[in-house]
């Protein structure tokens, strides 16, 4: 009883606090750890994350205007950016930068490939990619999934990862989710698929250009073994 009464007075506080509100993804430890529920809007909490370099960003009003991760429906991370911000003398929040350009690309970038969906087709191996389409087109080229008796139809994993302005790995693929369930046989053998086909993938040849915009932005890469026993397909 007593827990919740003080559960009411922590939010009755926060309801009366100033300050943007943030709808969660998932549920997000409040202050005093009450956990606040997916989807409610949070007045005056800005609760941490991961920020875009990797390192963790402590919750509170410091980490309301820095952009960071947080884990969505499916576990797949989702970056939140701040909307605008206020200055001092009150004026109105700013607006976001116009990405509309050619040279300006989003803090980071997601892609689904799933093998039972047509694939786009890719670019000349030796022709450089000068689009973020032209990268993706290049990456479901490359990927070659488990054979034989390590296949799981239905597996899905997905990975972070950046490259570099010349095509190369920075560091192996991070895993940010896999099907629950799934054996560690089974996540070992996607694993270290996913990772051999980006080690391997020589399309990755990008412009001078396209370099320079893609180096060190991190990439969220969603594989869907979608074939079906049986279908004849390695």
């Amino acid at each position: 009883m007593n827990r919740l009464v003080a559960s009411l007075v922590v939010l009755a506080g926060i309801a009366g606090t100033p300050g943007p509100a943030l709808a969660q993804l998932t549920t997000t430890p409040g202050p005093g750890g009450i956990p606040i529920a997916p989807g409610a809007p949070v007045q005056g909490w800005t609760p941490g994350g991961v920020g875009i370099g990797g390192g963790r960003v402590a919750p509170g009003p410091a980490a309301r205007d820095v952009p960071m991760y947080r884990r969505g429906p499916g576990d797949v991370p989702v970056l939140v950016t701040p909307e605008g911000r206020r200055d001092r003398r009150g004026g109105a929040g700013s607006a976001a930068p116009d990405c509309g350009g050619r040279g300006c690309l989003p803090d980071s970038l997601r892609l689904t490939i799933d093998t039972a969906a047509p694939a786009e087709a890719a670019p000349p191996p030796d022709a450089p990619i000068e689009s973020v389409k032209a990268l993706f087109a290049a990456l479901r080229a490359c990927w070659t999934p488990p054979a034989g008796d390590a296949r799981e139809p239905g597996m899905e994993m997905t990975v972070r990862f950046g490259l570099t302005r010349d095509g190369a790995l920075m560091g192996p693929p991070s895993v940010t989710y896999a099907t629950k369930g799934a054996t560690r046989e089974t996540r070992e053998a996607y694993r270290r698929a996913i990772a051999a086909s980006l080690d391997g993938c020589d399309r990755l040849r990008f412009s001078e250009r396209f370099g320079r915009g893609i180096a060190g932005r991190p990439l969220f890469v969603r594989y869907i073994d979608g074939r079906r026993p049986g279908s004849g397909a390695p």
